[in-house]
């Protein structure tokens, strides 16, 4: 250590016990004078004497043994404080408040920081209780009902007025009016992101207001305002370093509390973002607390040499500026726009801010290091478990890695097929990460999982197609499949269609292809495969469809849309699954609404219901598919699916259709029908539909919703307006990243 230091710790210990101007001279003078001088007592020259030749730690034990740096009555701390650097002018009254322990309440410290700690854990206890309460219900239901709808009378009624009430005006309400997850728009290129639900935004506002309460309850009655400078720096300092924890975990993609929990990913994500917020302030609070004594200390010079001269300083502030630049690069209009590259250096400067602070606290021997510590294994264990679960199902030795195989369909998307090296166990209504390194090399993206299979399949469209097309007598498609140029024509979803879903067209042979409609009437066939529900079977075929936006799905879709065929292979790997917490087999009527891309969310539910109500283990005996799309090109996206979906034995007694063209081309393009796949032009009224579903319901109504954030908030605002009719539960699946 640099001798100035060892001088001004001894002239700062030394004025307490002995007389300043001995003391005082002797920090000024050379060595010699300083020994010279120190006679007034003989305890005072011994102290002197180790002061110049031990070092930091010496000094730090010796000052929290004797209380002065800790005026305030600290707990005691397992190692001494260290690492301050060198120190100019011990004179200056800021002096012992510019480092160590000096001003701070190490007491009531680490009472709010156990209260925040507690805090935390009661909320998820009340959670954990709530939700598996929740589960029981739903599971005692599914027992007393599965295949028979006379046992569910007594499912469809509230029997109390509280938990609708509850369910109305906290749980599933908005913040404020309907906006949710609609975004806020600033311009078409610019969003300031969602709102938070009410329920969540009552939680964020206690969490903080406790955070502020905390920070805010130190001792302003003291006359020296450099000691309550000094409290606040210790205060800010200690609940940053608790708050990094939850910021950490809930940011993890297998963060152990969602299975236990059953709240989704994109919740966590929302409390992780405001965690981190909050990280963040009280860090900058505790580096401007500590610049400002160090200032009045000994000015700019003081804090240059500080910062050069101590290593826990200069992480401290290291970390401080990673997580400030993080701060202000994680809003929303930035976050959005550039969101790959947000990704990617928002993961480089947390681990940067996360070695900055744990240097800090390791150099100075702050009791805080256990925290950090905590968060890296957090965070190296979620990594390690990611990277062995995908090479486990992506990578093996005799078979290679995963195939890809992507298919360019019309209105702009591909459907996107995984072979996977070993089984995966599928689950309804979940999502995966897709990592496709030659078109975004570390970038992995979720996309709800459309379709699973439990064994390779050829490329989809064709064999589906041969089935549909004998009962149809398109003479272009006949003549097409000859032409050897027109290979591409040979799938119908890869062929460019004027109406290939109207009924009329069909009829009168003047459309490229059958309808949805008409698929369910021509090949209305009960399929030979065993019926084996999707979630107890192990596939090896996962499915995707992704519509063109921006980075890689554009990149994507623009490489098979130039093939000839449409289509290419090339490799990748997909993580998960995550999501899926409710197979929504316990309810005797289920609504799905979709919007666009939305649909492959609520495909893998009506193909998984439609098979536990073939088996007797489900308790659903209405299902109702609402899918707004923009034109009818966009129904080739799940065609080859749907027409399985369609042909199922029993499909009539249960699944009906509803399929809204918001844009039309052309007024004969959409016409309603009166059969079980019904199309419409124009948006859907969420209200309208669930108001008659709820008058023709049998047991609990679950309704579940994917799609844009107008259509997601209109369909919460409906099951909030007849939630006090009977039992309805909402489930929303969102990705608000």
């Amino acid at each position: 250590m640099h001798p100035h230091s060892f001088r001004n710790h001894l002239g700062h210990w030394a004025s307490r016990v002995a007389v300043d101007v001995v003391f005082a001279s002797a920090s000024i003078g050379t060595t010699a004078t300083a020994t010279a001088t120190a006679t007034a007592t003989a305890t005072a020259t011994a102290t002197a004497t180790a002061a110049w030749t031990n070092d930091d730690n010496a000094i730090a034990a010796r000052e929290a043994a004797a209380g002065v740096m800790a005026a305030r009555f600290a707990e005691p701390i397992p190692h001494p404080v260290t690492g301050f650097g060198t120190l100019l002018n011990y004179t200056n009254a800021a002096y012992p408040f510019t480092f160590g322990l000096g001003g701070i309440n190490q007491g009531q410290n680490w009472l709010f920081a156990n209260l925040l700690f507690y805090c935390f854990m009661g909320l998820l206890v009340v959670t954990f209780v709530y939700r598996w309460v929740w589960i029981a219900k739903s599971h005692l239901r599914l027992l007393m009902t599965m295949g028979r709808w006379e046992d569910q009378r007594y499912w469809m009624y509230n029997h109390s007025t509280f938990w609708p009430w509850v369910k109305k005006h906290v749980i599933y309400a908005p913040l404020w009016r309907v906006r949710h997850n609609r975004e806020i728009q600033l311009s078409k290129a610019i969003s300031i992101g969602t709102l938070p639900s009410r329920y969540h935004a009552v939680l964020l506002l206690l969490y903080l207001a406790s955070n502020l309460a905390y920070l805010l309850i130190i001792d302003w009655s003291v006359t020296n305002h450099n000691s309550v400078v000094a409290e606040m720096r210790g205060r800010s300092g200690i609940l940053a370093a608790i708050n990094i924890i939850p910021t950490v975990l809930f940011a993890l993609r297998n963060n152990p509390l969602i299975p236990i929990l059953r709240i989704s990913y994109d919740t966590f994500n929302l409390l992780h973002r405001w965690c981190a917020r909050v990280f963040v302030i009280e860090s900058t609070i505790h580096t401007i607390c500590w610049a400002v004594n160090v200032l009045e200390s000994g000015g700019m010079h003081q804090v240059h040499v500080s910062l050069s001269t101590s290593t826990s300083y200069t992480w401290g502030m290291v970390g401080t500026v990673a997580f400030g630049f993080v701060f202000l690069t994680s809003f929303s209009p930035l976050r959005h726009a550039f969101y790959e590259t947000f990704l990617n250096v928002h993961r480089v400067l947390v681990w940067l801010g996360i070695a900055g602070v744990y240097v800090h606290l390791d150099k100075s021997k702050l009791p805080q290091l256990p925290y950090v510590q905590l968060v890296i294994a957090f965070w190296l264990a979620e990594w390690a478990w990611r990277v062995a679960r995908i090479c486990y199902h992506n990578v093996s030795r005799r078979k290679g890695i995963t195939r890809v195989t992507v298919e360019a369909l019309p209105a702009e998307a591909c459907r996107v097929t995984f072979e996977l090296r070993r089984p995966w166990h599928w689950k309804p209504g979940c999502h995966v990460h897709a990592y496709l390194p030659a078109f975004a090399l570390w970038s992995s993206h979720p996309f709800s999982i459309a379709w699973a299979g439990n064994r390779p399949r050829s490329p989809p469209l064709e064999i589906e197609m041969e089935k549909i097309t004998n009962g149809n007598t398109d003479t272009h498609f006949r003549n097409s499949t000859h032409d050897p140029h027109n290979l591409h024509h040979d799938r119908p979803s890869l062929r460019t269609r004027t109406s290939n879903f109207s009924r009329k067209g069909l009829a009168t042979g003047t459309t490229g292809g059958p309808t949805v409609a008409t698929i369910s009437e021509v090949t209305h066939k009960p399929q030979t495969t065993n019926i084996a529900l999707p979630r107890d079977a192990a596939v090896t075929t996962v499915s995707l469809v992704m519509r063109a936006r921006t980075g890689m799905t554009r990149h994507l879709y623009n490489r098979a849309a130039a093939n000839p065929s449409r289509t290419l292979t090339t490799w990748g790997a997909i993580e998960g699954p995550y999501g899926g917490h409710d197979d929504l087999a316990s309810y005797g009527s289920v609504v799905l609404f979709a919007g666009g891309i939305g649909i492959t969310h609520c495909v893998g539910y009506v193909h998984h219901l439609m098979l536990a109500y073939q088996a007797g283990t489900a308790s659903t005996q209405k299902i109702l598919l609402v899918w707004s799309v923009p034109n009818t090109e966009a129904l080739e996206w799940v065609r080859v699916w749907m027409d399985q979906i369609l042909r199922m034995e029993s499909r009539r007694d249960v699944l009906r259709i509803q399929l809204f063209v918001t844009k039309p081309r052309h007024r004969g393009e959409v016409i309603s029908n009166t059969g079980s796949v019904q199309m419409f032009p124009g948006r859907c009224n969420p209200a309208t539909i669930l108001h008659k579903e709820m008058q023709e319901r049998i047991g609990t109504v679950g309704v579940t919703v994917c799609g844009p954030g107008a259509l997601a908030d209109s369909v919460r605002g409906a099951v909030r307006g007849v939630v006090g009719e009977g039992a309805v539960d909402f489930v929303e699946e969102a990705f608000t990243y």
